[in-house]
């Protein structure tokens, strides 16, 4: 544009000096040059006109022309976003189905089974697909170990292991921050990927809590979103686990909750089989309530019952996620503990046996000292064969427990008893 300028000026000026030197030329020269000479003046000023005209012509198409080019560049870049809100809006609805799709299928594996390893085993491979996880734990709550968390499922490379299955043996590590601080802990970045746990909550219960890790690639999500996610998916999971159905209605004891003596012959079997396909080891703990028939006698049976739902209660409390509790005959309760050596089954007999005569049970008209008699034992393959050797091997202990004084703990011997001392008993 400044050349424009400059060339007009530059004409418009030569224009003016040829002017100038033909009037000069009037006044001195013959009459015929001074004709010529005022003729070529007059026709340099109107080139130089013509020249500034066509400048500033092309000076108004070069401004039309570049404010064009910048109406047409913003236009371009709002298109472009427009673009992208649409894409994003889109990659937000087909997530949101994603989600709901997973949460359908949570509550249809709810519905279909009543196996908590076959539950979790599905689930996670639910969540797996949603959040594209290279690995995803639950932890339940577990009292008397060392976090106070314990893993009783873990999904990695596309397959899912439950305890059941043998010991995992993974320690909890952005879950125990969800424990402790009783929050959604989110991911931060890190070199092996994003780590995000969240409380299992069920009918107002923490259950324990979910950890996912995700690969690298997903360092760039909103993590917010991925929170929200998490949280809607693990509500769904602990319900899965938690919810009540007609099978559990069919297998639980009304007055203790705790699982029917019909459900632990069940149970008991699958236990043996597994342990002799895979090895792992599996014990046995009965226990019986000390002076139960007193209690029953002296108070009545309205405090008798609350004695013995006190009692599931505070086993309950003690037992592993995936250890099994079951009230096997009036006062009787029986734990099956999966996984678990006889040494470690005795120790869990005597933290319960000083569980149950810590507090007193309060009955509404009176506070009654509770203790009870322990007997454990361990499946031995090599000199067992059934389910009644098992526990008759734990109710030969018990009884020893009984015999020696009571609130003790006795442990199974070698040679089985035979069924009149159990009748005996």
């Amino acid at each position: 544009m400044l050349v424009l300028v400059s060339s007009k000026v530059l004409i418009a000026g030569a224009a003016l000096t040829l002017a100038t030197a033909v009037g000069l030329a009037w006044f001195s020269e013959p009459g015929w040059l001074n004709g010529l000479l005022l003729i070529g003046g007059a026709w340099s000023a109107s080139c130089a006109g013509v020249f500034a005209w066509d400048a500033h012509r092309v000076r108004r198409a070069l401004g039309h022309l570049v404010g064009g080019g910048a109406a047409l560049g913003a236009e371009a870049k709002s298109r472009a976003a427009r673009e992208q809100r649409s894409h994003e809006l889109l990659a937000r609805m087909q997530r949101q189905v994603e989600l709901l799709s997973a949460i359908r299928d949570l509550a249809l594996i709810a519905n279909d089974d009543v196996s908590f390893a076959r539950i979790l085993g599905r689930g996670l491979g639910v969540l797996g697909g949603f959040f594209g996880a290279r690995e995803i734990t639950v932890f339940l709550e577990a009292p008397n170990t060392e976090h106070g968390l314990e893993a009783v499922a873990h999904h990695f490379g596309g397959k899912t292991r439950v305890c059941r299955q043998g010991e995992l043996g993974i320690r909890p590590i952005e879950s125990l921050r969800a424990w402790d601080e009783q929050r959604t802990v989110l991911p931060e970045p890190g070199r092996g990927g994003l780590r995000a746990a969240c409380l299992l909550v069920a009918d107002g219960e923490v259950m324990g809590a979910l950890e996912v890790r995700l690969p690298p690639d997903q360092l760039e999500r909103d993590l917010s979103e991925l929170g929200r996610e998490l949280e809607a998916l693990a509500k769904h999971v602990a319900l899965a686990i938690r919810k009540p159905t007609l099978y559990d209605r069919a297998v639980v004891d009304a007055l203790t909750g705790l699982y029917t003596k019909r459900h632990f012959q069940e149970q008991v079997r699958q236990h043996i089989a597994q342990r002799m396909r895979l090895g792992t080891p599996l014990s046995l703990v009965i226990l019986d309530v000390d002076h139960f028939k007193q209690v029953n006698d002296v108070h009545g049976h309205v405090a008798g019952d609350a004695v013995l739902a006190e009692v599931a209660k505070r086993v309950r409390g003690e037992i592993r996620g995936y250890d099994q509790a079951f009230r096997y005959g009036g006062e009787e309760v029986v734990i099956l503990s999966p996984n678990t050596g006889l040494e470690d089954a005795v120790a869990l007999a005597e933290r319960l046996r000083e569980r149950l005569r810590s507090e007193r049970v309060e009955t509404g008209e009176a506070r009654i000292q509770v203790t009870a008699s322990f007997g454990v034992s361990e499946f031995l393959p090599g000199s067992m064969s059934s389910p009644a050797e098992f526990l008759e091997a734990a109710d030969q202990a018990l009884y020893r427990a009984k015999r020696g004084g009571r609130d003790q703990v006795q442990v199974m011997t070698p040679v089985t008893a035979t069924p009149e001392l159990r009748a005996a008993a």
